[in-house]
């Protein structure tokens, strides 16, 4: 431990062998009537043994006695004949020493660490005689060795500092001045007016040191700056947190109320859970009116509709609007009073195209009263869509939420909601200025990207499929039995599907005479008989052009890809893209 600075002050306390209890308080006297010597610069540490962080020497200051005469004599003419000893300070008591003496010759100096090692002393002060002002040498100076190799720092348990040689010799005439009684030192009179004239006056040292670690004001600043910086990133942290939370727990909520449908919006792909599916009523096709088991079925669910178009969700914001004229494989089904039971009206399966035989068809039917063949919507709905291929209307109950509410959706919520908000004021401006023609997109959504579009085309009313986008091109249709259709133009190529076997690369001659190849392949045409048969070829050709495509299990794609940094960030700081 290095010293920084040495105070030197004058106390006074009572004589112990006055006193019936033992007393360790002294009083500090003031400037103006005793000695106070501050040294805050050209202090040396030659030795910091015994000295630990945060117990900074301190004690009397007196000179050692020496053994020798020849020491002695070379002392006469360096410290005062009445200098304060050892014999001048209260007798066997432990009160703290500070010895303090000149270093002048090599022996000498060795009698005086002996003296100071047989009595309490704390730290020891030393200065060479008639070297001015100046900064002591450094320790490893060869005018600091005793010719014993630096043996003496080990044997000390007191450090050792040196002073510059002024201070040195001003403190020295200072404690030849505070070694008699009370009465004999600087104002001594007006100090027994206030205390005993048995009571001690002496000189105090007080050492302060430091570990010599402190850091450089710089290396604090940027120390104090990183501290804040650290502080207001985890601080951000934490709050971003608590704010996606809450914006979570918040969609979650008005999903379970049913006020957004997360599929219907576009914010997730939803599959039907077995469990529901199952619940889903399956009975026999008829052409009439419901059998009594069909009926038994029905009145089972919550709220029937008819097959009538739905007025038009769109598939990214869910914003029911007028339908869009399409068409639908489902004719409309005719208003019946008193209750009775719409006929099924529906006599093909949209997805296989496929026609449902009376009383031999077992069919599935939604809650939105459109039927299908059990094995086409139930692979769409478990593994693809939980909405309805025909009007975009969810088989999930009311109510439903998906296990996990993620970030990515709770943006893209947000998102949809900003843009649905924006068209509806955008229309209108347009109403009343008097536009006959709606804005398509509008001009803030070309930097959104692919989402942006998507969105942008919903909200002004296209009808978005959420189906998985196909991976083949589209197959030739199938004619169904009965239907007739229009001959193709006699310019227009259209291929013509081969029977199994059959090279698709194959120059076929048509009925006007031109070569036109097979531009589709991997498909086949339709088997003639027996209608089993065709009837698996068009399942079969439902589930390819369903692809199989299973949607990401939380829509996460967006939080688990890109670099490890910005996954890190994305951790730290939730919504960061």
């Amino acid at each position: 431990m290095t010293a920084q600075s040495i105070g030197i002050f004058t106390i006074e306390f009572p004589d112990p062998y006055t006193l019936s209890y033992y007393n360790d308080k002294f009083t500090t006297l003031g400037s103006n009537i005793s000695f106070h010597y501050p040294i805050t610069n050209n202090i040396q540490t030659l030795s910091s043994k015994g000295v630990s962080s945060g117990g900074d020497p301190y004690g009397l200051l007196y000179v050692p006695d020496l053994q020798s005469d020849e020491c002695k004599t070379a002392e006469q003419s360096l410290v005062p004949k009445n200098a304060t000893r050892l014999k001048n300070l209260p007798q066997a008591t432990d009160y703290s020493l500070v010895a303090f003496a000149p270093w002048f010759r090599p022996d000498c100096m060795i009698q005086y660490f002996e003296a100071a090692r047989t009595a309490p002393v704390k730290a020891f002060l030393v200065y060479q005689p008639n070297q001015g002002n100046a900064m002591p040498p450094l320790m490893n100076d060869a005018s600091w060795g005793l010719n014993d190799g630096g043996s003496w720092k080990s044997q000390n348990h007191f450090p050792v500092y040196a002073l510059a040689s002024i201070s040195g010799s001003i403190v020295m005439d200072q404690l030849s001045k505070y070694s008699g009684n009370l009465t004999d030192v600087p104002h001594g009179h007006d100090l027994a007016s206030i205390f005993s004239p048995t009571d001690y006056v002496r000189l105090w040292a007080t050492i302060n040191t430091d570990s010599g670690s402190q850091l450089p004001s710089l290396w604090v600043f940027l120390v104090i700056v990183l501290g804040l910086l650290v502080a207001i990133i985890f601080t951000t942290s934490c709050f971003m947190h608590l704010i996606q939370r809450r914006r979570r727990n918040d969609l979650r909520q008005r999903v379970i109320n049913g006020e957004v449908d997360l599929e219907a919006v576009g914010v997730k792909r939803l599959t039907v859970p077995r469990q529901y599916l199952e619940k889903l009523p399956t009975y026999t096709y008829t052409d009439g009116l419901r059998n009594e088991e069909s009926e038994k079925a029905l009145s089972r669910q919550p709220s029937p509709t008819h097959n009538l178009p739905s007025p038009a969700i769109d598939a990214e914001t869910g914003v029911k609007s007028l339908p869009l004229p399409r068409r639908t494989s489902a004719p409309d089904v005719p208003t019946l009073r008193d209750g009775a039971l719409p006929t099924l009206s529906q006599p093909t399966c949209p997805i296989c195209l496929d026609d449902f035989e009376t009383n031999e068809t077992q069919v599935r039917e939604l809650p939105c009263r459109h039927i299908f063949h059990p094995d086409c919507v139930d692979t769409f709905l478990l593994s693809n869509s939980s909405l309805c291929p025909m009007c975009k209307t969810s088989v999930l109950p009311s109510g439903y939420c998906p296990a996990k509410i993620t970030n990515v959706m709770v943006r893209r919520e947000r998102m949809i909601r900003r843009m649905r908000a924006r068209s509806a004021a955008d229309a209108q401006s347009s109403t009343a200025q008097g536009s006959a023609q709606p804005t398509r997109t509008h001009p803030s959504w070309r930097g959104v990207g692919s989402l942006g579009s998507r969105i942008g085309g919903a909200v002004v009313g296209r009808r978005v499929f959420s189906a998985p986008a196909r991976a083949q091109p589209r197959p030739p249709d199938i004619e169904m039995a009965g239907a007739v259709s229009p001959p193709p133009p006699a310019t227009d190529a259209r291929p013509i599907p081969t029977s199994p076997g059959t090279d698709t690369s194959e120059v076929i001659e048509s009925s006007s005479g031109s070569e036109r190849p097979n531009a589709r392949e991997g498909y086949s045409q339709p088997p003639s008989t027996p209608r089993q048969n065709r009837r698996e070829w068009a399942r079969q050709r439902a589930l390819a052009l369903l692809g199989h495509q299973y949607p990401p299990a939380g829509n996460e794609d967006d939080e688990s890809e890109g670099p490890r940094w910005r996954r890190g960030l994305r951790k730290v700081f939730p919504g960061f893209r």
